[in-house]
């Protein structure tokens, strides 16, 4: 079996109808010609070897002129069956590299007049919640849950909260008990879990995974179900958007984030995520008429983050916007990882940042209410210039996503924004206990 993306040769953006011949090369071998009728051409291929083949197509119009050479990347091989992990590893990548594989995009440097003004956006009436204080470390400020994979498909997803006792258990869908094995790209694959599927993860960060299911041919399940174990005192909830919320009575919240789908042809398929009896199932749930070209992988993902007491209880009221807060926390915490050192996470520049961005990428999706509550909330056990600092940079923060609400790749602008307001020394950081600005 053949899977790729196989598309006619004279559909190369350009010229469209008006294309009266097309040449061809297959993994850079000798050149093909062939004539196209209204721009469209078929042409048979037989790459004698398994595996990943690139199709170089050019085509001409009447007046003679060639267009670029677009390339075609296309599998072969067996989809059906029991595979070996690395043809499974191959075949995903090929298919669906930058879905597992998401680049950051590039820093670019504001505007050097753009100015970062913290300003009150107190809502009027606003009684904060406070909860009993907690007293923070630079080794407490870090930590975080952990998320663990198990080392066979039969197993579960363990996240364990900072405290060390607290834990949210996901059974991993029911297939064969085989072992994990790793890929050279850092793919973690769980071969031949069902029928024509396997299930991939990949390790995002210590308190987040996303796991992935490779459904290679019709005769894959189209939907699966995880078993949730809950413990005492926690609950469990459906967001309403494809997702849902592990509540533990320790802060510690488990977020399913709504899965995705992609086909062999880069096309989106719906797909449902539902909370029944203790069961999360997911289902592909393609459109009225819509075909679907395999292999298809399915999206979803698991983390665990710790919330103070007055964050719950705000979550529990919103879970639909604290799917994307939590999400939204440990993204800025890991771009304040990445762009920071070690030492400067607590009280220093990675930390200004950190809220800054997380504020901002809040308030570009809800409402400047709500993102006040949930970073505000999040302070309800600290107190003193700590408490200052994070609450400044917290309104700093909601001014940049204010600023580019609407905006195309408007998270990408507000992480810059607040890399330059950290640099600009609009933001503020801790020194012995003093408040400095944030390029002292």
């Amino acid at each position: 079996m053949c899977s790729g993306r196989n598309e006619s040769i004279g559909r190369v953006p350009r010229y469209g109808n008006a294309s009266v011949s097309a040449e061809y090369s297959l993994d850079g071998g000798a050149t093909t010609s062939t004539a196209l009728t209204a721009g469209k051409g078929t042409v048979t291929l037989t790459p004698s070897t398994r595996g990943v083949h690139v199709l170089s197509v050019r085509v001409k119009n009447a007046a003679g002129t060639w267009s670029e050479s677009t390339d075609h990347t296309f599998y072969v091989g067996n989809l059906t069956g029991s595979l070996d992990t690395a043809f499974i590893a191959e075949l995903a990548e090929t298919h669906f590299a930058r879905t597992l594989h998401p680049a950051d995009a590039e820093y670019v440097e504001p505007p050097a007049s753009e100015e970062y003004p913290a300003v009150d956006d107190t809502p009027a009436g606003y009684v904060e919640e406070l909860d009993p204080e907690v007293v923070e470390t630079e080794e407490s400020a870090l930590s975080l849950p952990v998320v663990e994979l198990p080392a066979r498909a039969d197993a579960s997803i363990v996240g364990t909260g900072v405290n060390g006792d607290s834990q949210t258990v996901l059974d991993m869908p029911a297939g064969s008990p085989n072992p994990a094995e790793m890929s050279e790209t850092g793919l973690i694959v769980y071969p031949n879990t069902q029928t024509d599927a396997d299930t991939l993860a990949i390790r995002t960060s210590v308190n987040s995974v996303e796991t992935f299911h490779l459904l290679r041919s019709p005769n894959a399940p189209t939907s699966y179900s995880c078993k949730l174990i809950l413990k005492s005192g926690q609950s469990a909830i459906e967001t309403g958007d494809n997702g849902v919320l592990i509540l533990d009575p320790t802060g510690n919240v488990t977020s399913i984030t709504a899965p995705a789908a992609l086909d062999a042809k880069g096309q989106s398929i719906p797909v449902s995520l539902k909370l029944v009896e203790g069961n999360v199932t997911v289902a592909l749930n393609p459109g009225p008429g819509q075909v679907v070209s395999y292999p298809v992988l399915l999206d979803p993902g698991y983390s665990t983050v710790y919330m103070t007491p007055a964050e719950m209880r705000y979550c529990a009221l919103n879970p639909i916007d604290c799917t994307w807060v939590k999400s939204s926390a440990t993204t800025a915490l890991n771009q304040a990882k990445a762009w920071y050192p070690q030492l400067t996470l607590y009280q220093g520049t990675g930390d200004a940042f950190r809220h800054c961005y997380w504020n901002a990428r809040m308030e570009i999706r809800l409402s400047t209410t709500d993102t006040y509550e949930f970073a505000t909330r999040h302070e309800s056990d600290s107190s003193g210039n700590d408490k200052k600092m994070d609450m400044f940079n917290n309104a700093v923060g909601r001014q940049i996503g204010r600023n580019n609400t609407g905006l195309s790749n408007a998270t990408t602008r507000v992480r810059d924004a607040c890399r330059n307001a950290q640099r600009r020394g609009d933001l503020q950081i801790m020194k012995y206990g003093v408040l400095y600005r944030s390029n002292s």
